[in-house]
Parts: structure tokens; C-alpha cells; sequence
């Protein structure tokens, strides 16, 4: 296809995702990604740019690794195809062992495979509600999950979402989703009062259980380092209180490790940090590294096993694509990678060198109100005044920095779901020197801002 054709193809008949299809000129004007190595893209132009969001929080192991490929294509001359309805695979199969010892669901958890971060949402809210269903409580079809939080773009995970925008145009949504606020010292009113964190966001979601009732309430769903907004990790005790909350009102606890899950925090889970033993977990990007569409659902035995009784029916809910061969191929692969090349220590040591230098360069910026984060799952809020914390949330200020980072070679992205944030999540191999590359252009473009939101 000649250049020209392509541009013609991206005007005519491209639908970017989440974008306003009015300007589909702007992607005109954007070369194409050809290549990929470690951190870095190239475009159709040779110019050279480091990835600061790992795809979408997704490559994991970084661009370039043959070996994945070489495996999904022996997999495909052996079969294409398995019915997941009927057959098991070998490479799912052997990928479900690996999740299960690594899980924080215990060695004895079920493995759900599905295509990705959605429908691991959406297989996790159905299977709590069947839960509950199976054990004689069919009133339990309530949620409670956390605001600005993102869960997906399906029916069921997007009634879950804390993201108003994103649900504004779709109502009725599915019934019963309710939002409690997330742990944010930085901007919490609860404890406001308080001379340090009281717990009261989570004590918030006792509170609404008791409200809702407790027998109309299925699930909680949370993110262990929410990515939205934040990211926000969970202040000492919160998911100890969450979970203990959870068990007292028999309430299903799931935890969305689509992100923080295969190193990216610098631990196998989020949920580790924590020592915290989810009922469910949803799972998907890092798994493959975005090699292959793949996510899945790690269910507890504690739940599966209510599914096992003599004489109960199944789980009724499956996807055509989901395990798929090739992409259990990979996985296998892709685990294998993170386990040889120490990359979720390395994203542990990584993230604490990144986050050093973002406090010794950034750490008294006038325009910067918090760093935060764990690992390799970083963000940067923004304020007009420091020691006031006025806002600084302008969408196009945002769209305005992520094009100056890409104009300096870094792919970014600022984020306004919740306060205007920088996040940074790079593949886990990054370079300390690209490290130092993406610090020292952020202060570059923040300075900017700074003089632009004043102007």
C-alpha cells in the first residue's frame, strides 16, 4: 500500500480507539510504528522513541523477543485451534500450573482463560454473582468498586468503572454497581481532620454495605496499585480491612491485577505487597506482554469449588478465542523471560532508581503536587499552586504535553480521568539511561506547562 493510500485508508475507514473520529487527520500526521526493541519504537521515519508506557501498561518483557514468536508459530504448525468449550491444550494447561503456584489465590485456583482485560472483568463479576447464586443467595447482584477507577470498556465492567465520562453515554448500565472513594492522602477528605490516615476509605465500604444491605452485595472489585487517576497505592492495613470486611458480610473480594500483575510493581502480583489472598483475580496485558491477546480469571478454591459439588451446573459463560493456543504459546514464553532475566526484581529496583530521580529533579517543582506509586507503575500530579493544590486538570493541556513528549521522542501520556497525572510505566527492561532520558524530559515539558497554564 503506497503512502498515500494508507493516509487515504486511515481518513476513510481507520476507527482509533477511544478517539474523535473528526480527527482522524491528526493520525495522518503521525508516522506509522514499524519496529520495535527493549524500550524503544522506531517509526516509518527511522525516528527513534522510548516507550514511558510499555504499550498500555501492557509489554512487560519489552519489544523484540523472537523467541515468542518462533513458539506461537511452532504451536500453529502443530494445531491452530482448540474448542474451549470441550478440549484443553497443552500450552493452557501447562500456563494454568505456572499461574496457579504464582497466584495470590493459592496453588489449588482454577484458571479461566479469556481475550483480555475486559471480559477478565466481566468473567469475574458473572462468577461472583453465580457464587452466590450456587450457595442459595441469589439477591447478591450488587458491586462496589472504587471512583476514577478503570476496569474496561464491556457492559459490566464499564457500570463498574469509577470513570464518569467513559459511562456518560451508555445508560441504563448493568444494575447495581456502587462507588466508594479511593485511598488518596494526597486529596483525602475523610481524614482531612485526622493527623495521619485513619482507614475511613475503607471503613467506606462497610459503611455501603450496610446501607445496600448486606445481602444485595455480591462483590468488591479493586485494583491493588489503582491505575486511573493515581496511581494510588493502598496506605498500610487498607486491604487487610477490606478483606476482613469482605469475610464478615460474605462478600466476594476481586482484585484487577490487569495491570500491577507479572512484575510490573516489582513483586508477581500487587496483591503481594500486601499479602493479601484475593477470592478472584482478573489478569491480562502483562501475561502475554501484548505478544498475543490473552487474559484470564484465577479463581480461589474457595469459589471454584462451589462450581464442584455433586449434581450443580456449570459456570455458564465462555469465549470462543479464549486460551487460545498461540496465545498460551506465548505466555509460556513470556514467563519464562521474566523469570530468566530477573525482571520483576529488576522492575523493583528499577522503579525505586526511577523514582529517585524523579524526586531529586521534580521533588520541589512549584507545579508538582505528588510522585507516587510502586515498582515500575509511577505517576507525577500536577497542581497550579503547590501549597494550595489547585487543580491543574485541563484536557487540553494534557493532549498538549503527551504531544510534546512524543515530539521529544518519549511516548506518554497525560492522563485526566481523575487530577491531571503523568504516568510512567515503561517495560520492565528499561535502561537506566533511558531511565534518565524520560526524567529529564518531563522537566522539560512540566516547565512548559507551568509557564503555559499561566500564560
Amino acid at each position: 500500500m503506497s503512502s498515500d493510500a494508507m493516509r487515504k485508508t486511515i481518513e476513510q475507514n481507520i476507527w482509533i480507539h477511544n478517539y474523535d473520529i473528526l480527527r482522524a487527520a491528526d493520525a495522518i500526521k503521525t508516522p506509522t510504528i514499524v519496529r520495535g526493541e527493549g524500550a524503544k519504537l522506531w517509526d516509518s521515519n527511522g525516528n527513534e522513541y522510548i516507550d514511558a508506557l510499555a504499550g498500555l501498561g501492557c509489554v512487560n518483557i519489552g519489544y523484540g523477543r523472537q523467541e515468542i514468536g518462533e513458539a506461537m508459530i511452532e504451536q500453529l504448525n502443530l494445531v491452530s485451534f482448540v474448542n474451549p468449550f470441550r478440549f484443553v491444550s497443552v500450552p493452557g494447561t501447562m500456563l494454568a500450573k505456572r499461574l496457579s503456584d504464582i497466584s495470590p489465590t493459592g496453588p489449588d485456583s482454577r484458571v479461566f482463560y479469556v481475550s483480555g482485560g475486559s471480559e477478565a472483568i466481566e468473567s469475574a463479576l458473572k462468577l461472583a454473582k453465580q457464587y452466590h447464586h450456587r450457595r442459595g443467595e441469589p439477591t447478591r447482584y450488587k458491586t462496589i468498586s472504587r471512583r476514577y477507577a478503570y476496569h474496561g470498556t464491556t457492559m459490566g465492567a464499564l457500570s463498574i468503572n469509577g470513570v464518569g465520562s467513559y459511562r456518560a453515554d451508555f445508560g441504563p448500565l448493568v444494575p447495581g454497581a456502587r462507588h466508594v472513594p479511593p485511598p488518596y492522602p494526597y486529596r483525602c477528605h475523610l481524614c482531612k481532620n485526622d493527623h495521619g490516615c485513619s482507614l475511613s476509605c475503607a471503613d467506606e465500604v462497610e459503611r455501603l454495605i450496610q446501607f445496600e444491605g448486606p445481602d444485595t452485595v455480591a462483590a468488591v472489585i479493586m485494583e491493588p496499585i489503582q491505575n486511573a487517576g493515581g496511581p494510588f497505592p493502598a496506605p498500610d492495613g487498607y486491604f487487610q480491612r477490606v478483606r476482613e470486611i469482605c469475610d464478615r458480610y460474605g462478600v466476594v473480594l476481586i482484585m484487577d491485577e490487569i495491570i500491577s500483575g507479572f512484575g510490573r510493581t516489582g513483586l508477581w502480583f500487587g496483591s503481594d505487597h500486601y499479602d493479601l489472598q484475593p477470592d478472584i483475580i482478573a489478569t491480562a496485558k502483562g501475561l502475554t506482554s501484548a505478544y498475543a491477546p490473552l487474559g484470564a480469571m484465577i479463581a480461589s478454591s474457595k469459589i471454584a469449588n462451589v462450581f464442584a459439588d455433586e449434581g450443580s451446573s456449570p459456570f455458564r459463560h465462555g469465549f470462543t478465542y479464549g486460551g487460545h493456543v498461540i496465545s498460551t504459546a506465548a505466555a509460556i514464553v513470556n514467563l519464562d523471560i521474566i523469570e530468566r532475566e530477573g525482571l520483576v526484581e529488576r522492575a523493583a529496583s528499577t522503579g525505586k532508581y526511577l523514582r529517585k530521580q524523579l524526586d531529586i529533579k521534580l521533588g520541589d517543582h512549584p507545579n508538582v503536587g505528588e510522585i507516587r506509586g510502586v515498582g515500575l507503575q509511577l505517576g507525577i500530579e500536577l497542581v497550579r499552586n503547590r501549597q494550595t493544590k489547585e487543580s491543574m486538570r485541563d484536557t487540553k493541556l494534557a493532549g498538549w504535553l503527551t504531544d510534546e513528549m512524543f515530539s521529544r521522542g518519549i511516548i506518554g501520556n497525560a492522563d485526566t480521568r481523575g487530577e491531571l497525572v503523568i504516568p510512567i510505566c515503561p517495560p520492565l527492561n528499561i535502561e537506566l539511561e533511558e531511565i534518565d532520558r524520560i526524567v529529564d524530559v518531563l522537566v522539560e515539558v512540566i516547565d512548559l506547562a507551568a509557564k503555559k497554564s499561566h500564560a
